[in-house]
């Protein structure tokens, strides 16, 4: 071995923290956000795609050739988190473009970035495309007979217009029971929320006061960087007029756990790949894991939007969640019976994104 080769420097991600990253991408979003085709970013592991052989004693990197050109596109598809996959920076982009297709070739979004401290975090490209093509059309509701549960359509009527959404499952400020959903579904306080029940529309009550908008980021995670980031929350309560016509199970997967408690010394990467279901009152059964944490996506404002958590579909099967999931509850469950599912997540907005198959709705685990 050369002189040289003992005075290189060698970066183990795996040393990366999500603070880490977190720092790393807010220090530098505003550049990464610029960047040609980018519509937004989340941290969690490099993705490998699956035509990517895996590391062998001869091979340790698991490359065929690092120097290979053109780049082959890399999707939510085609790649997979594997044992060896490092911490890194996901940057999406809407379109792949190999190096020489830029005209300025400084709007190609760079392998990497620095902290001030001289750390290496990678980032790793993801191409995929905002996907409307879920209708309310498509959506198939079922409707209880007698009594009502999470999983479940509500119905908020709406400038002449009905909206439909999902009722998460009961929750109680020990005084009063109420209906979990999204904030932008339940409205102001006072509005009357309805439900088709015995195949007859009745009133189940109304939104109440209690309702979370959004909240600075550095309120809802204190000890983490995240300067003029707002944590997009959207929880709203209905305030149930009659308790005998509810259930506390949630239709198609029955009783629940208690809430999985998430903050600044629970949350960590090893949150990607947790398994976790639900049932939207649009889409029903739906499955799949958490493939990405603070997915930040909007800027209005001089102020950005984040997602606690973005989740994928496993196994290639389609997530295809449809306006009408909002207010959804997803629940930690990996199918072994050993435990009741556990609430992680709460589904709001209609936008997601593909990938083909892919579909990700934008979560909030704050209730």
């Amino acid at each position: 071995m050369t002189a040289q080769q003992f005075l290189n420097l060698i970066y183990d991600f795996n040393h990366l923290s999500l603070p880490d990253l977190l720092a790393a991408r807010d220090h530098f979003h505003v550049h990464l956000s610029h960047k040609a085709n980018v519509v937004a970013t989340a941290v969690g592991y490099y993705r490998i795609r699956k035509s990517d052989p895996w590391p062998t004693r001869d091979n340790p990197r698991g490359a065929t050739t690092p120097t290979v050109r053109p780049h082959p596109v890399r999707t939510l598809e085609n790649s997979e988190v594997r044992s060896y996959s490092w911490p890194a920076i996901l940057v999406f982009v809407d379109r792949w473009q190999q190096m020489d297709e830029f005209q300025n070739p400084e709007d190609a979004v760079p392998p990497a970035v620095y902290l001030p401290n001289g750390q290496k975090v990678p980032i790793c490209v993801v191409q995929v495309n905002k996907d409307d093509m879920n209708h309310e059309g498509d959506a198939h509701y079922n409707y209880p007979a007698s009594v009502m549960g999470g999983g479940y359509p509500v119905i908020c009527d709406v400038q002449g217009k009905e909206h439909v959404a999902s009722v998460a499952c009961l929750v109680s400020d020990g005084h009063r029971v109420y209906g979990l959903t999204n904030r932008h579904v339940a409205g102001e306080a006072g509005e009357p929320i309805s439900a088709i029940i015995g195949n007859n529309k009745v009133r189940i009550g109304t939104s109440a006061p209690l309702a979370l908008k959004r909240k600075l980021f550095t309120e809802v995670y204190a000890e983490w960087p995240g300067k003029n980031v707002y944590v997009d929350l959207d929880v709203g309560l209905i305030n149930l007029d009659d308790l005998g016509r509810w259930t506390t199970q949630v239709y198609g997967i029955g009783e629940i756990g208690p809430l999985a408690d998430l903050d600044t010394s629970t949350i960590s990467l090893r949150l990607i790949g947790c398994p976790v279901r639900a049932h939207g009152a649009a889409s029903g059964p739906m499955s799949g894991e958490i493939c990405a944490l603070f997915y930040r996506f909007k800027s209005v404002g001089g102020f950005d939007y984040v997602a606690d958590v973005l989740i994928g579909p496993t196994k290639d099967i389609a997530l295809g969640t449809h306006p009408g999931d909002s207010g959804t509850l997803w629940l930690i469950d990996d199918g072994s019976k050993k435990e009741e599912p556990r609430p992680i997540a709460l589904q709001w907005g209609r936008c997601s994104l593909t990938a083909r198959k892919w579909a990700l709705p934008m979560l909030s685990p704050r209730f």
